[in-house]
């Protein structure tokens, strides 16, 4: 792909890459970019097409200083790309997996992730995928030093709310199936309720407390724990948290606002949720341990997007002792097209058939003796027809098997008379 041209830019070199695609430096002239393009070995795979179209629109409607800003996106000689401004700096889950982030900066970082949110809301966009990975931390230099920016990236699941669009677009779930990342999923979301803008709201409630704490709410190994946690557990307090943690209790009742169980409850879009933050600041939270806090144990369970089937959301709302399949976590990429579903779900029906057809032949089947036939007569009849012979069953009677004898004895007397006149033969 290096050297090659799309849309007039060149493309240099190799950014980066994910599970269905890869990131690559672009220039046309003076001006350098970012081309996402998707993974050549899927590109015929509809579901992923329609994800890079989906974002691609979404963020095309987007201007926001917070916002990734896309250039155009299209296809070439069968290659599916989207041009993007280039962005240097981190994501916030790298910054997460080395060290926390101090009250202040989390606060600010939350503040403009809330804005950018907050104006994809007026536009009737749903994220549905905030978490750390997502949010795009950009170091510029200014006549003041270093500032850092805040992106939000990747709307390859936003869900547009308005009547057009989804009569355009449709949903990328199929069949009861949901996609989202666990630890960030807002309850409705789980279970397939049609969720709305307040989705978001929980997402950045998970990340805000995250922030804060160093920790997730729930955190959890299983996905079915995890998911029930989102479902049915209380939020833990920061005290519960993280001990010698004290954050004013005006913003605890706002962090737990954002991840209420039912959307009624929380704010009604990440806008309201973001005015909700202004007033406070570093000194709203701080540490009263006079030692040093304990080793980080942050773990990345439940911070991959997956797809949910029904049978496991099902399992979910069940019983505690219910088992939940799908535990093996997957890529939201992974999901698969209508057709390849369609097959699928026809081989399935087709084996089920083909098993209930093997039960009933087997069940069916009389037992075979080796009393029925003497040895060698079964041998000669066995060669001397095409027509396979079937013994009886157990509950023959004594006439059927005295015929039985009586077809064996002449099919041996038939081989020996064969054989004593091919000794008279010249």
């Amino acid at each position: 792909m290096i050297g090659r041209e799309l849309d007039g830019f060149e493309i240099e070199s190799r950014i980066g890459s994910g599970a269905t695609g890869v990131v690559y430096r672009a220039t046309k002239g003076e001006r350098t970019v970012a081309v996402k393009i998707l993974n050549e070995a899927l590109g015929h795979i509809q579901a992923l097409r329609r994800r890079f179209e989906r974002e691609a629109r979404a963020l095309g409607k987007l201007r926001h200083p917070n916002i990734v800003h896309i250039e155009d996106y299209g296809v070439v000689d069968g290659v599916v790309f989207i041009i993007m401004e280039l962005l240097t700096g981190q994501t916030l889950e790298a910054v997460l997996q080395r060290h926390a982030v101090e009250a202040g900066r989390a606060l600010t970082i939350m503040r403009a992730v809330l804005d950018a949110v907050g104006f994809a809301h007026e536009a009737e966009i749903v994220h549905r995928d905030l978490k750390p990975a997502n949010v795009f931390l950009v170091h510029e230099d200014t006549p003041d030093g270093e500032r850092e920016k805040v992106k939000i990236l990747d709307f390859g699941l936003a869900k547009f709310l308005s009547i057009d669009e989804l009569s355009k677009e449709g949903t990328l779930t199929r069949r009861g199936r949901v996609v989202g990342t666990p630890a960030y999923m807002a309850p409705e979301q789980i279970t397939g309720i049609s969720l709305d803008l307040r989705a978001d709201v929980y997402a950045a409630g998970v990340l805000l407390y995250e922030l804060l704490a160093d920790k997730r709410p729930f955190d959890y190994e299983r996905r079915s724990q995890l998911l029930r946690a989102h479902l049915f557990e209380p939020v833990p307090t920061f005290a519960e948290a993280c001990r010698g943690l004290v954050v004013d209790e005006r913003l605890e009742r706002v962090v737990r606002k954002a991840l209420a169980k039912d959307p009624a409850d929380r704010f009604a879009n990440a806008s309201a949720f973001r005015d909700a933050l202004e007033e406070f600041d570093a000194s709203a939270v701080e540490f009263t341990l006079s030692e040093p806090p304990p080793e980080r144990t942050r773990t990345s369970a439940g911070t991959s997007s997956v797809v949910i089937p029904a049978e496991e959301r099902e399992a979910l709302t069940s019983s505690d002792d219910a088992e939940v399949p799908g535990e093996d976590e997957v890529e939201r990429e992974d999901e698969r097209e209508d057709e390849d579903e369609d097959e699928d779900e026809d081989e399935d029906r087709e084996q089920r058939r083909l098993a209930a057809e093997a039960s009933t032949e087997l069940d069916e089947e009389p037992p075979v003796h080796s009393t029925s036939l003497p040895p060698s007569a079964r041998e000669v009849c066995e060669s001397s027809t095409s027509t396979p012979v079937t013994p009886p069953a157990e509950s023959s009677s004594p006439v059927v098997t005295a015929v039985v004898w009586v077809f064996g004895l002449l099919c041996l007397g038939g081989v020996g008379f064969a054989a004593w006149y091919a000794t008279t033969l010249p």
